[in-house]
């Protein structure tokens, strides 16, 4: 299975909260293989459900193509990530999603 492990916390520059994660292995976004994602939770607007964007990122967590367009692991929400735990399921759903299991791969 691949793995996605938390690499910086906090970001700035998004619309909500968002995390960096390094990727193993690399994904494939595009025609590019990309080590880094970046994921945020967009609080609901007037007319506009909450939703949680994805996209590749470099290690500073910055986006790292020419556009924010919403890669595989995005989606839209029914309700506000209101609670930490809910907070913390978006940024699980989306690396699921993506087909990563958060936390670092298994030793063996």
């Amino acid at each position: 299975m691949a793995h996605a492990v938390l690499h910086v916390d906090n970001l700035g520059g998004y619309i909500g909260p968002a995390r960096c994660y390094k990727l193993d292995p690399p994904v494939r976004l595009g025609d590019t293989d990309h080590e880094y994602v970046t994921v945020w939770v967009q609080p609901r607007l007037p007319h506009q459900q909450a939703e949680v964007g994805v996209v590749a990122a470099s290690a500073t967590g910055a986006c790292a193509t020419w556009s924010m367009l919403r890669q595989p692991g995005s989606f839209v929400l029914h309700s506000d990530p209101d609670t930490g735990d809910y907070l913390e399921g978006c940024y699980t759903m989306a690396l699921g999603l993506l087909g990563y299991q958060l936390g670092d791969a298994p030793t063996t």
